[in-house]
């Protein structure tokens, strides 16, 4: 059994029904596209696991049943790394106090944890082409698998070098990879059309049922189907899609896939079930376990992140998204905080696709030979049509533009009818473009957005007498006008989308590509640990999508890089039978490829490579990883922060050769970052970088060592110099290895210049009384009066918008490891106290306290009872707000930040009955 104080931050939010906490970047420039996962808790559930020897669920319930606790099961969590049960008690307006104690104090349990529910988990960007329903073409219902050489030339797989390996062979077989998400639709003939034994998605199951909405009682079902959100289908083309008619291919297109659909149409779960799939895939025999969802953490004591941790201590390598935050220092997201996982960041694709129907040119001739391009149909579609493109130029109309916001010019044909029209799209809207070419008897026009975003195309009106219409990016336009502008005619052969095949057409990215991804999230953990590992494109990824959504769609996000990472460990498990999580993870990070800093607020690609904060190791190179004979000790190496610095450490280098190699050993510092801007306590996504490095010394610059032998080398470390401790910059670097056997080798480290313990974590001008009637961020005048209805032994605030509570607000700028927020009698208020950490308190506010906090928002609601169940006397109380301090006891009152609010007085309209 377990001490029920040992719980207490745990449990303290687990019947705060009013609780209104939300995860939110509170930085000064957040970017309201990122996708950020919240959470609140499900009343009255709970998460037991059971003390060894008490694995009886019957037993367990009847134990409950017998102690005043009468409960439904939610779900069994009967694992060989986990074993217990989530459930849901019968009467959730049991006293909290009491509940909370009497579960945490029987034998049976081991330990308890509040049943949570999670929102926009999916680490996705979401697309920049749209999904639109498509003819998937004359595919058979179960394809074979591909071959491997239709992913010549596919840019993220010639990023990380899986091409090379798809040559060599190796495309995952036999390798079972799991994957966490919101299902598959495994009808998809790309992805095999089958479920089962001998398919490409060969097991997994539902873990929620149809009708979960992260409170109710999950129901699984035996298929991961259907994916009402696209997102795991996408997900599984990345590791598992055959050739297709769109030139990608899975990048372990051999490997056989499961699926535990967790989430449900919106992005959604709880705990209880995403730990019962993690579990579960784990169980089922998963080689790796792919994972691209995540709640912003930065802590690797979240219960998910230790959850995942035990499977990678029982030998199953875990790889994790990182999280879309970025490029705010200190965003990573959890399970992605676990120890010993390989979480993971995005790079942009130097090739940005185009999703869309395909379409034919070809030049001098209507049946020369033909060249596939992509376009958005507009209203009306065109027919199936061949005609040759003429485009409007500044020279054939009255305004000088290339549209047609006013009518062409004498310059122009007075007849267009024979002709395609291609005319771009900007300066009014595409209606007027066709009745000014109307004028000219143009019934086909092809429009083109005025800049390079994908995201401006998109499906055209036009006049009543057009009979044709649709669009394309300005990339594909300047192609055909650059050929128009030299003499080439240019025929464009439009296709029925009724009829037609989808089409992409890829277009280079020269700005981005091959550049850590603005959105992906960085680290540190909240105790310095090194994050993320390593990265791969995750921008712009074109991949599968369930049939009824579209069979295929464009998306960004470190969700889209976490399956490319795993498909990796799939090839180099094949090619080399290894499969041990630590093993696989210096292998990955030591051959990786270092990318530079690009600061997407200045817009400037500096020379510095980006810090390991951002990018972990670097673009993880897969034939570098499988071919490398020298091994290290370690994957990377965390300097701490200042409190604890780390200024000496050591390696090991493992000769794997045949023969003797000499490795000339040096430093390549990254650019630091700070973590705030001067005079503002939240991390910022526009903070300062700077070329101020550490100095490193080694042992030994120059080591030879023989076949099969080893070489220690102690690193000696200066701290960097330049910097303002107030903003807590990051600093890092790579230690770099050259080998005589054409080997090049490198092993990352970070560490904070400044105090993380130093972090208050709770704003001192955020943390207050307000009127739950009125606004949240006005805080209520000193010595307020409240009357209340006079409430029951342990009741919640009312969903009454009628009823005027006291309210806390509470701003989180970083991460805490525990909340308190302790009621402190004043005056002569007749409250019973008890002295916690040197302060008289009548009891914990609702809610509190709470653990592993970051970066959050608390509006809580106060009824006159506490956390624990009691009923306030009426008087006059504040608020202690304590936050402990990192890397603080939590049971020394001078490890804790402290602020007190104004007071409020609190009456009863009535009394006990």
């Amino acid at each position: 059994m377990v001490a029920y104080l040992q719980l207490l931050p745990l449990l303290g939010v687990l019947f705060a029904g009013g609780v209104h906490s939300k995860t939110s970047n509170v930085g000064d420039t957040a970017d309201a596209n990122n996708t950020v996962g919240s959470w609140d808790y499900v009343p009255g559930a709970y998460i037991i696991e059971y003390e060894q020897g008490h694995e009886n669920e019957a037993s367990l319930f009847s134990t409950l049943h017998t102690h005043g606790l009468p409960v439904s099961k939610r779900m069994s969590l009967s694992y060989s790394l986990f074993k217990g049960a989530s459930v849901q008690l019968d009467a959730v307006s049991l006293d909290p106090q009491a509940a909370s104690t009497k579960i945490a104090s029987l034998a049976p349990v081991k330990n308890v944890w509040p049943v949570m529910r999670y929102q926009n988990l999916e680490l996705g960007k979401f697309a920049s082409t749209s999904g639109v329903k498509r003819n998937v073409g004359d595919f058979s219902q179960h394809v074979s698998r591909a071959a491997a050489d239709s992913d010549t030339g596919y840019a993220p797989h010639v990023l990380t070098q899986v091409d090379k390996l798809h040559a060599e062979g190796y495309t995952g077989k036999g390798i079972r990879v799991g994957v966490i998400d919101s299902g598959v639709d495994y009808k998809h003939p790309v992805l095999g059309g089958c479920f089962g034994e001998g398919c490409i998605v060969a097991y997994g199951m539902d873990l929620i049922g149809p009708d979960f909405n992260g409170t109710n009682t999950p129901v699984p079902g035996p298929y991961p189907y259907p994916d009402c959100l696209g997102h795991g289908t996408h997900v599984s083309g990345i590791i598992a899609a055959q050739k297709n008619p769109l030139g990608f291919i899975g990048a372990a297109y051999g490997a056989t896939l499961g699926m535990y659909k967790a989430l449900d149409c919106g992005g959604g779960s709880s705990n209880d079930v995403l730990m019962a799939a993690f579990n579960q895939a784990y169980e089922d025999g998963s080689d790796v376990i792919s994972i691209s969802i995540g709640i912003y953490s930065g802590w690797k004591e979240d219960p998910l992140a230790v959850t995942v941790s035990r499977i990678v201590d029982a030998g199953v390598p875990v790889v994790i998204a990182n999280g879309n935050q970025g490029p705010a220092v200190f965003s990573s997201a959890s399970p992605g905080d676990g120890a010993g996982v390989m979480n993971v960041a995005s790079i942009d694709n130097t090739e940005t696709p185009f999703l869309g129907t395909e379409a034919f040119t070809s030049l001098n001739s209507p049946s020369g030979n033909l060249t596939s391009f992509a376009w958005l149909p507009g209203t009306p579609a065109f027919p199936n049509i061949t005609l040759p493109l003429w485009a409007v130029t500044p020279n054939t109309t009255t305004d000088g533009s290339s549209s047609a916001c006013s009518p062409l010019s004498s310059s122009a044909p007075t007849d267009l009818s024979d002709k395609i029209v291609l005319v771009q799209l900007t300066g009014c809207d595409d209606p007027t473009i066709a009745a000014n070419l109307a004028k000219n008897n143009a019934t086909y026009i092809i429009y083109y957005s005025s800049d390079d975003d994908l995201d401006d195309v998109y499906s055209v009106s036009t006049a009543p007498s057009t009979l044709g219409a649709g669009m394309v990016p300005l990339q594909q336009a300047t192609i055909w006008l650059d050929l128009l502008s030299k003499g080439t005619d240019v025929y464009a052969k439009m296709v029925d989308p009724q009829s037609a095949n989808p089409g992409a057409t890829y277009f280079p990215n020269n700005a981005t590509g091959g550049i850590v991804s603005d959105f992906s999230s960085w680290g540190p953990t909240w105790e310095a640990d090194v994050n993320p590992h390593i990265a791969t494109p995750g921008a712009s990824i074109l991949s599968t999508y369930p049939l009824n959504m579209g069979a295929y769609y464009v998306d960004s996000g470190t969700s889209m890089a976490t399956p490319l990472m795993a498909s990796i460990y799939a090839l180099i498990m094949q090619a080399r039978s290894i499969k041990d999580p630590k093993a696989l993870l210096s292998m990955v990070s030591s051959t990786a490829k270092q990318t530079k800093y690009r600061d997407s607020y200045q817009s400037i690609l500096y020379n510095d490579l980006a810090p390991v904060a951002q990018q972990g190791a670097g673009l993880a190179q897969a034939y570098d990883a499988i071919h490398a004979t020298t091994t290290l000790s370690v994957s990377s190496i965390s300097l701490n922060d200042t409190d604890h610095f780390v200024n000496s450490t050591y390696f090991t280098i493992k000769n794997g050769a045949k023969q003797a190699v000499t490795y000339s050993i040096g430093h390549l510092p990254s650019r630091s970052r700070d973590t705030f801007k001067a005079g503002v306590s939240s991390p910022s996504q526009s903070s300062n970088s700077s070329s101020s490095a550490a100095t490193l010394t080694f042992s030994d610059t120059k080591v030879t060592v023989p076949a099969g032998g080893s070489a220690k080398i102690t690193v000696e470390v200066a701290l960097p110099q330049g910097l303002t401790k107030a903003n807590l910059p990051v600093y890092s670097g790579y230690i770099t290895l050259n080998g005589t056997n054409g080997e090049s080798l490198v092993l990352p480290y970070l560490g904070v210049f400044g105090s993380l313990s130093s972090l208050q974590g709770i704003d001192s001008s955020n943390g207050y009384i307000y009127h739950s009637t009125g606004h949240y961020w006005q805080a209520a005048p000193n010595n307020d009066i409240w009357t209340l209805p006079y409430p029951s032994v342990g009741s919640q605030p009312p969903n009454s918008a009628a009823i005027d509570f006291p309210a806390l607000y509470i701003l989180v700028t970083t991460g805490v490891p525990l909340i308190r927020a302790d009621i402190i009698p004043l005056g002569n208020t007749p409250a019973n106290t008890t002295k916690v950490l040197g302060v008289d308190t009548a009891g914990s506010f609702p809610g509190f306290p709470v653990q592993w906090v970051f970066s959050n928002i608390y509006q809580i609601p106060f009824n006159g009872v506490t956390q624990e169940g009691i009923i306030l006397p009426e008087g006059n109380y504040a608020l202690s707000l304590r936050a402990l301090k990192i890397f603080g006891d939590a049971n020394n009152s001078d490890d804790y930040y402290t602020v007190q609010t104004q007071s409020f007085n609190i009456k009863y309209n009535s009394t006990a009955a």
